[in-house]
């Protein structure tokens, strides 16, 4: 476990190795002798058996245009630490670059991640304190903002890794309002009663064949007393995911437990806007509900209604999730006072196909708005890619028999799923962010097995730099 402190000085010191570093003795000998080639995230450890002495990590030409690679340097850093048993080390920030400190502390604190929920015989925790020497008090405001942002990635990688027995609709919505109580952020929780007082047609009609009913969870954050208006988030929230009667084969349910990684992301953000105190209006929204099948299940050619009014024809039950956003997203249209939607989904397999496991796909109504989702997103490691939406596939979303498809063969299913979304956006700024290859997988850079939290620091960036005061 990694803990960032200030001005105590240890023993062993932390020396990173950029191309203008100067050069020790010991540091020319390391290198004449090629035990150490200061590539990026390389690490060299030089302790006696207290543990005392110089541990160097290779940085290449620094900072550079690559935040991910000195975050992953951080992040390996933490590890080779904990592994040499290293309990005290400091760092002497005077000569060294902010944002370079600052990035690769993120990595470092990226290590303390350890889901353990689910066993018996926990890991036996390391702790090492990592002291910032000489740090400015805006490095040190710019670390503490950070640590509450990856306490808020944290927290939706918590909710994505729990099991679907353990988190459904009733007890996930309960989980949101014990995570909220005694803060800022007001929850009101929708039971089925009101979910259908509401008309949330699609909603109830994903939900049918589960014997657990659905929640739909509103989370209100005004940190600007001055307006009323607000960014809106929406998260997909399927606690479950078994294809309905389009059934998924087995290995590809196994992981459905995280298709409410998008609901995870909106929770873990307006968790980090408010635990920083953001002078921003946040709001976000879920619907949760599991997609499972039993007699009074929804089916293929099924023909549906919506909180809109339009209808659906069911092409495939394994579309649901679109449908459960369908009823979220024009609920932020038209029942709150959103400037601008930004929605996060684990939506379409095409996804993965087109972008792998690093990008996120991305549909958008507003070059404006997109543009600024994009800069957030790269700034802090989250990249994405729009996709075209053209007007042939915008007529392949309609319906033969009702106003629209949930589902269009002949390919390009992300961006057609995108088009479906949009429609229930009543024209507000609207960005759609696929994140279906990039919440959940094997580990990798500064990420453990498991959910990466992928969408809380793009939602935290983007409120931060352009919707707070």
């Amino acid at each position: 476990m990694i803990k960032i402190t200030y001005d105590n000085k240890f023993k062993t010191s932390l020396v990173l190795v950029l191309e203008k570093t100067t050069k020790t003795k010991e540091l020319e000998l390391i290198l004449e002798q090629k035990l150490f080639t200061a590539k990026m995230g390389e690490v060299f450890v030089s302790v006696n058996l207290k543990r005392e002495g110089s541990v160097y990590l290779g940085l290449e030409k620094g900072l550079a245009e690559d935040h991910e690679k000195i975050r992953t340097a951080g992040f390996t850093l933490a590890q080779k630490v904990v592994s040499e048993k290293i309990s005290k080390i400091n760092l002497d920030c005077k000569s060294e670059d902010p944002k370079l400190v600052t990035t690769l502390v993120q990595g470092l604190l990226f290590s303390n991640y350890n889901f353990e929920k689910y066993k018996t015989k926990k890991n036996e925790d390391f702790n090492v304190e990592v002291s910032l020497l000489n740090a400015t008090q805006v490095l040190k405001d710019k670390i503490n903002e950070l640590e509450v942002v990856i306490n808020g990635v944290n927290t939706a990688r918590d909710l994505v890794n729990t099991r679907a027995i353990d988190l459904y609709p009733e007890t996930y919505a309960a989980k949101i309002v014990e995570l909220f109580k005694d803060t800022a952020v007001e929850v009101e929780v929708f039971a089925k009663k009101a979910i259908e007082k509401l008309g949330m047609h699609a909603l109830l009609a994903v939900n049918a064949g589960s014997d657990k009913e659905p929640r739909f969870v509103v989370m209100k954050y005004f940190g600007d007393k001055t307006s009323d208006k607000h960014i809106t988030f929406v998260g997909k929230g399927l606690t479950y995911d078994s294809g309905g009667y389009d059934i998924k084969p087995g290995k590809s349910m196994f992981e459905m437990f995280t298709d409410m990684a998008g609901s995870a992301a909106v929770i873990g953000a307006i968790k980090a806007i408010a635990d920083n105190k953001l002078k921003a209006n946040v709001v976000a929204v879920t619907a949760l509900t599991e997609n499972l099948i039993n007699g009074k299940a929804y089916k293929n050619g099924d023909i549906i209604s919506t909180m809109k009014g339009s209808t659906v024809e069911i092409g495939s039950t394994d579309a649901e999730g679109r449908l459960t956003l369908a009823d979220a997203i024009y609920y932020a249209a038209t029942k709150l006072n959103s400037t601008h939607i930004i929605e996060l989904s684990t939506l379409t397999g095409a996804c993965v196909v087109a972008l792998g496991t690093d990008i996120i796909g991305v549909t958008t109504n507003n070059e404006e708005f997109y543009n600024k989702v994009f800069d957030a997103g790269n700034h802090v490691g989250e990249p994405s890619w729009r996709l075209p939406v053209t007007d042939v596939l915008k007529e392949a979303v309609k319906g033969e028999f009702a106003d629209l498809k949930n589902s269009v063969p002949g390919g390009a299913g992300t961006i057609t799923a995108g088009i479906f979304l949009e429609h229930f956006s009543e024209n507000i700024p609207f960005v759609h962010l696929d994140i279906a290859g990039t919440a959940y997988g094997k580990a990798k850079r500064y990420y453990a097995n498991g959910a990466t939290g992928v969408g809380v620091r793009t939602l935290y960036k983007l409120v931060a730099t352009n919707f707070s005061k």
